[in-house]
């Protein structure tokens, strides 16, 4: 059973994390031989405020 996390800043709309699960799933299940039910890909938001990179905090990128 694969399994796919993305980690991501929040902010996205449902729109946008729908379109970019389904494109990960069609991704998947085009690679590798596995049961359609079994492909489970998971969204781990975290806020701006709790991120960052080079030292700055993504709010402030």
């Amino acid at each position: 059973m694969p399994e796919i996390i993305v980690h991501m800043v929040s902010g996205r709309t449902a729109d946008q994390k729908k379109k970019l699960m389904d494109g990960i799933y069609q991704a998947v299940k085009d690679a590798l031989p596995v049961k359609e039910e079994h492909i489970v890909i998971s969204l781990i938001e975290t806020d701006k405020e709790h991120k960052s990179r080079g030292g700055i905090l993504f709010k402030d990128l």
